[in-house]
């Protein structure tokens, strides 16, 4: 073979190598972003045998751009499994492996487990979650003061799935000075209010199901951002429940009882901008003192008229302010569309682009209402 045909089969190898690393590299990201290669390695420390098949311990990847995430515990336990084989389970973590960035501890019931120094006070978590799905046995699930021992610097989110029988034991939250997701199921708060240090951190509050909160007014949590109440079930909320949340920015109430939003309710919480009322029986409603650029999301309630006291401060207020963007949805609502609404759609009737998917029981539009016909019917209006 001559040097130059040598040269030339050397090139041409050189860039089928280059083409072929550079078409796998493709495959791989292609990969990656289909999910199809999984980044999630199993644990060694603990060895998968001694804590499995109850409980699985993974590093965990982005799929796409490789990143580090932590180590994430999951664990399942059934109503049969009694608090020996728990404590054997746990006996396995010690300072060498007993970091987590999220924990997960599923039971059929927990008639054989208690959270103290024996179980998730051994671990150093940033995450922990709880589920009770199928309680038989109407036994308390149980939160010793020790069973965020190792967590209570870092702890910054927790979530109590257990729709009965459980509590909190004194001084459980005391020293949980980084929390600021709580997500709790039938919480007596009336019972249990939280320690000054959860008050302080708290950013992210939901509470779900049979919750007592009448004394929840007044109470101050001066980072708090969102508050969401799911399934609640009284037919009116506190009065004062926003009145110390000046940071607040979005209040939810979702598939509840609730008919009533009290009169100003939202005076206090100027900063909020998204009012989420979805599915619940709220019959009245005074939006006045809401942010021009606040969203307010009333879909299905039982809202039937829309009083110029409640409603015409809030619609002049984003008719008047610059480039606000503020809205109310009323979608599944039974408007009647009588004289309630003269002052909306012959007074005002640029407002009417603010409620955005508002028909009358009749099947008209909002924005259809006939003004002359108003005038005629609603003289004295």
């Amino acid at each position: 073979m001559v040097l130059p045909d040598y040269l030339d089969v050397l090139l041409l190898v050189c860039l089928c190598s280059t083409t072929l690393a550079f078409n796998i590299q493709i495959q791989s990201n292609y990969n990656k972003d289909l999910g199809v290669k999984s980044r999630d390695v199993q644990c060694t420390n603990p060895s998968p045998e001694s804590i499995g098949p109850n409980c699985d311990c993974r590093h965990q990847f982005d799929y796409v751009t490789d990143e580090y995430y932590g180590r994430f515990l999951s664990c399942v336990f059934w109503m049969n499994e009694d608090l020996e084989l728990i404590h054997e389970i746990f006996s396995h973590f010690n300072e060498t492996n007993n970091k987590f960035y999220n924990v997960y501890i599923a039971k059929s019931s927990l008639a054989h487990i208690v959270f103290d120094e024996n179980t998730t006070g051994k671990l150093i978590m940033d995450r922990f979650e709880v589920s009770v799905y199928d309680d038989l046995h109407e036994t308390p699930v149980l939160f010793k003061k020790t069973a965020f021992k190792n967590s209570n610097s870092v702890l910054s989110s927790l979530n109590v799935y257990a729709r009965h029988y459980w509590d909190f034991g004194s001084g459980t939250l005391v020293n949980l000075n980084n929390l600021t997701y709580l997500n709790l199921q039938s919480y007596n708060y009336d019972s249990e209010p939280f320690p000054p240090s959860v008050l302080l951190s708290l950013q992210d509050l939901t509470f779900t199901g049979e919750t007592a909160l009448s004394t929840f007014s007044y109470v101050a949590m001066p980072n708090l951002k969102r508050l969401y109440l799911n399934y609640y079930p009284g037919s009116s909320l506190p009065s004062n429940m926003l009145y110390n949340l000046p940071g607040l920015e979005s209040f939810e109430l979702q598939d509840s009882e609730v008919e009533k939003i009290p009169d100003d309710f939202f005076a206090y919480v100027t900063s909020c901008r998204i009012i989420w009322l979805y599915q619940n029986k709220i019959k009245s409603i005074d939006l006045g003192s809401l942010n021009p650029n606040a969203w307010v999301d009333l879909h299905y309630n039982q809202i039937n008229q829309l009083p110029e006291k409640n409603f015409r401060p809030f619609v002049e207020n984003i008719l008047y302010t610059p480039n606000a963007f503020g809205g109310v949805n009323l979608y599944g609502n039974p408007l009647e569309c009588s004289c309630d609404i003269k002052w909306l759609v012959v007074d005002l009737r640029d407002g009417l682009q603010i409620f955005q998917d508002a028909y009358c029981v009749d099947g008209r539009a909002l924005a259809d209402v006939d003004p002359v016909l108003l005038e005629i019917e609603c003289p004295d209006f």
